[in-house]
């Protein structure tokens, strides 16, 4: 049998419970954002970097199934369409899409309807949330290399 660690790193590195339907609740609160206050600033003063850097590590930890070398790269198309849907009003219309794959990605509970909702409520909190994710998958990877 294989395991989600045996697959890419951990993902669900903090063991929360999954449901009736195999799906889990985020790791961390929704509001747990400022208990990473440096992650939190960046997605208040410079979203559209925060969500292209989280997307890069997302389809770096995706499609090489290990943790971007770099950290993840801030400038890429990801930036530039959440940056010009920032200047329109809407960036949550792709940062619904990119919440909605991490979600599937980590078998977390949730809709399109509310990841829109998130993201247009509170873009640092959330950006916060998908990055901090993301980083306890990465982080299994030092921990698996330690042992």
């Amino acid at each position: 049998m294989t395991t989600n660690a045996q697959i890419g790193g951990n993902r669900n590195g903090l063991n929360k419970p999954f449901n009736a339907n195999n799906q889990r609740d985020w790791s961390f609160g929704f509001f747990d954002c400022f208990s990473t206050c440096g992650v939190c600033l960046f997605g208040w003063c410079c979203p559209c970097f925060s969500y292209g850097q989280t997307q890069s590590r997302y389809h770096h930890l995706l499609h090489q199934g290990r943790p971007h070398p770099t950290g993840g790269e801030l400038f890429n198309s990801e930036c530039l369409t959440y940056g010009a849907l920032m200047y329109c009003g809407c960036p949550c219309f792709i940062a619904m899409g990119g919440r909605k794959n991490i979600r599937e990605r980590y078998n977390i509970q949730g809709s399109e309807g509310l990841d829109c909702l998130i993201h247009t409520c509170c873009i640092p909190c959330a950006l916060t949330q998908e990055s901090r994710e993301i980083t306890l998958e990465e982080q299994s990877f030092v921990a698996n290399k330690v042992r």
